[in-house]
């Protein structure tokens, strides 16, 4: 316990079955009157979105309603801001999936400073330093993927050959409050439950293993690996409506959203990253679809030549939770999972194999204790066509 290190807290925390429910007279308790909420074109269809807006109308709370399809562009970002300043939106409330988080989260900042575009404000984009001043942020998942209910940052995209997916990142823009009901993905598709839930397993992995893992993140990350490896199965078996595998989904997502943004991310995310500002393809899709080919690649790489590397001695202790053989088993567990969900490949999206082997050649290790080869990472990639 002799090494230093810090941690960005999260918000206000309300978890469980019909915590949903409740939100409109927290905001009402907190003196709120007019809102923002960002929410996605799905739940706003559903039954319980109707139920809120019921709610917010008998407590004289108005709502300005901004629905919202496809992952966070710049352009759909400022515009949510704009309106929201236009407005004069009290609290932004984002409740979907990673996308109508992000998207509320950059518009909370966004609202205050409506005369810039958030590009302006984005990592290795932009040419100003981000605000720490945003409207109230009250962040509701009803997937269980990214964790950006209790992340740092939002994920901002321009699509195409000059394409990019950059962060607008600040310690201040963690949610005020999270409000995490599992029974709100008891509606999510297969499709999706597959494509987000491993995008969280692979946070939460990739976290855990990170070069800048601390014992507080270890902590959190690794019992949430267990249950998520367990839980995931079930609901990729077909279980969509086995409420204690989507509660465990849901509690790991919110997790992993705290170990990425207390300890990064490594080779999935370092692709994922760039091959989503290609192609409109979804995160959860490309972080399945790399999820087992680059942790085999890791591992084996790891047993052949640094036996001693903390990737395998931590992937042991996964195999425990899993009762599973060492960290092979855990690689055929992944394997399993990524099999059972599914995912289309990346041609489907529009990518061509020239691409991908270009892509492959990216260095793409971020925080991972184990160094890859350039032959094998375009190699992975390559049979992602």
């Amino acid at each position: 316990m002799g090494r230093r290190f810090s941690i960005s807290a999260t918000g206000n925390l309300n978890f469980g079955e019909g915590s949903f429910n409740d939100i409109p007279q927290l905001l009402a308790k907190q003196g709120y009157r007019r809102i923002a909420l960002v929410t996605s074109t799905t739940f706003s269809h559903t039954d319980k979105f109707a139920s809120f807006g019921a709610s917010c109308r008998r407590l004289s709370l108005n709502v300005d309603i901004h629905c919202i399809s496809g992952e966070p562009t710049v352009d759909s970002v400022d515009s949510v801001a704009s309106s929201c300043s236009r407005d004069g939106s009290d609290v932004v409330v984002g409740i979907g999936g990673g996308s109508a988080l992000d998207t509320a989260k950059a518009a909370a900042v966004m609202a205050l400073h409506r005369d810039v575009s958030v590009k302006r404000y984005l990592e290795g984009v932009g040419d100003l330093a981000p605000p720490a001043n945003r409207l109230p942020l009250v962040a509701v998942p009803t997937t269980a993927g990214t964790g950006s209910e209790a992340t740092k940052n939002a994920v901002v995209a321009e699509i195409g050959p000059a394409g990019f997916k950059k962060s607008l990142r600040h310690d201040a823009y963690i949610p005020d409050m999270v409000v995490i009901d599992p029974t709100l993905a008891l509606e999510v598709p297969f499709s999706v439950t597959a494509a987000s839930g491993l995008d969280a397993l692979t946070q939460l992995l990739e976290a855990y293993v990170s070069v800048k893992a601390n014992p507080f993140i270890d902590s959190l990350a690794l019992p949430a690996i267990g249950v998520a490896g367990k839980s995931l199965l079930s609901l990729l078996q077909g279980n969509l409506d086995d409420l204690s595998a989507r509660t465990d989904m849901a509690y790991a997502a919110y997790i992993s959203g705290i170990a990425i943004a207390n300890a990064g991310l490594g080779y999935v995310h370092g692709f994922a990253g760039p091959l989503g500002a290609l192609h409109p393809v979804p995160h959860g899709v490309v972080c399945g679809k790399l999820l087992a080919p680059l942790n085999r690649a890791l591992v084996s790489r790891a047993m052949e030549t640094e036996p001693n590397n903390i990737l395998l001695e931590k992937y042991g202790k996964i195999a425990t939770l899993w009762q599973v053989d060492g960290p092979l088993g855990v690689i055929s567990h992944l394997e399993h999972l990524t099999n059972l969900a599914d995912l289309p490949n990346l041609r489907t999206y529009g990518f061509t194999e020239y691409e991908l082997s270009a892509l492959g050649k990216k260095d793409a290790a971020r925080n991972s204790p184990v160094r890859l080869a350039e032959e094998t990472t375009v190699e992975v990639l390559g049979q992602l066509f």
